[in-house]
């Protein structure tokens, strides 16, 4: 789902023109991503991203780069587009259950603590 009142700044699009599109509209950019897909070319802005910088945590110092992490803002169209392959095989995207990011209640901390110790189990 598209969030509401999201701007993007690559093409000054907001999520709310298609949320409030008519259908004609969708029909547009189905034949569009259709078009995309059939001659394998996508033009530069489709891949455009504004990557921001987002504060980590509260106790993160402000004055160093390192209590900053980036995160990536895409189009609206590559946010659709998105939304279209995770609808369309939602059945076969499936994760590892050795994933540590990007999957709930797991995260890269994790993954570093079982390197760290099977490091520890091999190394002594």
């Amino acid at each position: 789902m598209l969030k509401a009142r999201r701007r993007r700044p690559q093409t000054g699009l907001i999520t709310d023109h298609f949320h409030f599109a008519c259908s004609d509209l969708y029909v547009h950019i189905l034949l569009l991503f259709s078009g995309l897909f059939a001659h394998g070319f996508a033009p530069d802005e489709c891949g455009l991203n504004t990557v921001i910088s987002i504060r980590k945590g509260r106790k993160g110092v402000l004055t160093e780069s390192s209590g900053y992490r980036g995160i990536a803002l895409s189009s609206v169209f590559g946010k659709v587009l998105d939304l279209i392959i995770l609808n369309r095989y939602v059945d076969f995207l499936i994760t590892s259950n050795l994933q540590f990011g990007f999957n709930a209640k797991r995260s890269t901390n994790m993954c570093t603590m079982v390197l760290n110790e099977a490091i520890d189990y091999y190394t002594m």
